[in-house]
């Protein structure tokens, strides 16, 4: 996909360059064609629903003209097999000469020539091409109109094709997002229920006869990839970034518009419609690679970004538990408008959440829920700022890396040992070495003094860590969330090579109320493939005993494989199973009473992780269900009311919540992908 030289001028008010804005078009059109050749001809039922966990994404070369050469590209493309070019008229001739120089197999397409005759032949040319002797798939295959409805109808069109259900109906597109969600749910149910009978050896008539009833089950449990889109931007950055004038011409996005459709001068448009186009194409382009379901949500209301400022600064004073109460439900009811019914139905059938957005979606609290969003399901986020960087790094994804290895943990002391936090910090990385090191054969942690950015880089280049853990203190610059190395802050690590996972063991380095650059998106963009940062201040001993516990069942998981695919799993499930934690360390009496003995003769802490909490806590609901459990063994001691008293007077925070994954922690796998697909195979 080729771009036209231009000037560096950028649509407000996520910041998409015009020069990127002008690809649109094609970008668009590249995500119709093959993403693999497995997308060509019929494959096995139970293969179609494997690969929603497999991210087979298309992988859209974005490059200016001047760029599309041997000298730049060679070494990019022997490990890729480059299809087709497009690209504006104007650049035609050039592009022919350039894809031809580089053995595109297909010719040189310009965006006069995109239409749905020239998708049909060059599916079947792709085909001709890569694999002639395999019978191709039937069925149409044609343009997308409805851009704001594409992600829900793009995947579910290329599943029907996949399947064989009848396409011809699917490509007049006039719907609305109510009726396509529901073709797309259906879709998938019936993909979950024929591929459940397929693993199980069922034969055609056993199929026929058993269908429905495994499908109404498999509607019941239905868990599948959700990508969402959820612009907006912080009004205190939009004041730094922007004059009134400017701000005067933004837009607020509702979830759909009927004017949002594709078109080769769609770039053309007004800022809001082509930044809509943009974020989009990306919900688009990963529901489409996980063959799951993508919505577009409308802008954030301001108000919903006022708050959450507020929330995250009550936390760098002495904070209160009811305070915090109080923001929450202001920033739920502020934020009351991004619910829909089928925003809520298909994070009731999420297997996890993949969030465009600069707002952290999941600390709102979904109705019926008592627990945020981020205790029911993972969350992954992708930075929309700038939003030409968010294009670019999702049209060409890196790839996914498997951890089923050895991981090599270097923990970086930032923190002088004269500090009080420094000295904590380096005490809780000893404990945790020795409580990994009953799996020291599947995680190692290394310790390292990096009191300067040199120090880092050479501790970096040493030991080359899967994992890298910065322990620092965050530091706010003005709207800049940057991280402290020794007393010197930085947004920078010029790191020659980036560790695929960066954990930022420090405070308030991702912060999202005003719309901060933070090191924990800057970090993506220097090469990580997943960071994890927190929102706000943390207390050092219990982020010390979250990280402890992210290792320990990491090593665990890469031992014993089977409890979590990637390394998002993981860390949601430490994330909520430390909801107890949040709990007790809500004042010294409620920990003093965690470690009384129960008529068991157990603390009460042992207690509930044993036996009592088993079974028994709903990730929705996970808080309020601890809260219940503890009661009963508070009850039993004859110490109910005092206990349930301490709950709310002086209260605890949920602060396991207040982080934030940012990148593709989903696409960190703790088996290979081989593994994967054999756990997936019909008689596994």
């Amino acid at each position: 996909m080729l771009e036209r030289p231009a000037a560096a001028e950028s649509t407000v008010p996520h910041g998409l360059s015009k020069t990127v804005a002008a690809a649109l078009p094609g970008l668009w059109y590249c995500l119709h064609l093959p993403a693999s050749l497995s997308d060509l001809v019929d494959i096995d039922i139970w293969k179609l629903k494997a690969a929603q966990s497999l991210r087979l994404d298309h992988n859209i070369l974005l490059v200016p003209i001047d760029c599309f050469d041997e000298d730049l590209l060679g070494r990019h493309l022997q490990h890729h097999h480059p299809v087709v070019t497009i690209c504006p008229d104007e650049l035609l001739d050039e592009a022919r000469q350039r894809a031809s120089a580089l053995k595109f197999v297909l010719p040189t397409t310009p965006y006069s020539q995109l239409s749905d005759a020239t998708l049909t032949a060059q599916w079947k040319a792709i085909h001709e091409h890569f694999i002639p002797d395999l019978p191709a798939l039937t069925g149409e295959v044609s343009l997308t109109r409805r851009l704001d409805l594409a992600p829900l109808t793009l995947p579910h069109r290329r599943l029907a094709r996949q399947m064989g259900w009848p396409t011809a109906e699917l490509a007049a597109q006039d719907t609305s997002v109510s009726k396509a969600f529901t073709q797309a749910f259906h879709g998938q149910t019936r993909l979950a229920a024929l591929a459940r009978l397929e693993r199980e050896g069922a034969s055609p008539s056993e199929a026929g006869r058993r269908f429905l009833q495994t499908a109404r089950e498999e509607a019941d449990r239905l868990q599948v990839p959700v990508a969402l889109g959820l612009p907006g931007t912080a009004p205190a950055y939009a004041r730094n970034a922007y004059d009134s004038e400017v701000r005067r011409r933004t837009e607020p996005q509702p979830a759909v518009s009927s004017d949002d459709t594709w078109s080769v001068t769609l770039h053309e448009r007004p800022d809001h419609m082509v930044e809509r186009a943009a974020i989009e194409f990306a919900v688009t382009h990963q529901a489409v690679a996980s063959s799951g379901l993508g919505l577009m949500l409308p802008t954030v209301p301001p108000d919903a970004f006022v708050i959450l400022a507020e929330l995250e600064r009550h936390f760098r004073t002495p904070h209160s538990s009811a305070a915090v109460r109080r923001l929450f439900t202001r920033l739920n009811d502020a934020a009351q408008p991004l619910w829909s019914k089928e925003l809520t139905a298909a994070i009731q059938r999420a297997s996890h959440l993949t969030v465009f957005s600069g707002f952290p979606l999941g600390l709102l609290t979904m109705p019926g829920d008592s627990a945020p969003l981020c205790a029911r399901l993972p969350v992954a986020y992708r930075p929309l700022e700038p939003l030409t960087r968010a294009v670019q790094l999702q049209a060409c994804p890196p790839p996914s890396i498997s951890l089923n290895h050895t991981i090599k943990v270097l923990v970086a002391e930032c923190i002088p040992l004269s500090d009080p936090v420094g000295r904590i910090s380096r005490e809780g990385w000893r404990i945790a070495s020795e409580n990994v090191a009953p799996e020291a054969a599947t995680l190692t942690v290394i310790q390292a003094e990096t009191l300067t950015l040199e120090a880092l880089q050479q501790s970096v280049a040493e030991h080359r860590p899967d994992i890298l853990v910065i322990s620092a203190h965050g530091k706010m610059v003005g709207n800049i969330a940057a991280l402290a190395i020794g007393d010197t802050p930085h947004l920078d690590l010029g790191l020659d090579r980036m560790p695929p996972v960066v954990i930022l063991s420090a405070c308030h380095v991702a912060p999202r109320g005003s719309g901060a650059v933070a090191i924990t998106d800057l970090l993506l963009r220097e090469g990580a493939l997943a960071v994890l940062g927190t929102q706000v201040p943390v207390e050092v001993t219990r982020n010390a005993v979250l990280m402890l516990r992210f290792l320990v069942y990491l090593a665990e998981e890469i031992a014993k494989p089977g409890q979590f695919a990637t390394i998002l799993d993981v860390w949601h499930h430490v994330q909520t199973s430390n909801a107890v934690s949040d709990i007790l360390d809500g004042s010294p009496s409620l920990r003093a009473w965690a470690t009384s003995t129960t008529i068991n003769g157990r603390s009460v802490i042992a207690e509930f992780m044993s036996s009592r909490a088993t079974g028994r806590l709903r990730l929705p609901h996970v808080y309020k269900d601890t809260e219940r459990v503890l009661g009963e063994i508070a009850d039993e001691q004859g110490q109910g009311d005092r206990v349930r008293n301490w709950f709310r007077r002086p209260g605890y925070v949920p602060e396991s919540l207040f982080y934030v994954f940012a990148g593709r922690p989903d696409r960190i796998y703790l088996s290979s992908l081989r593994q994967q697909a054999e756990q997936a195979r019909p008689g596994r």
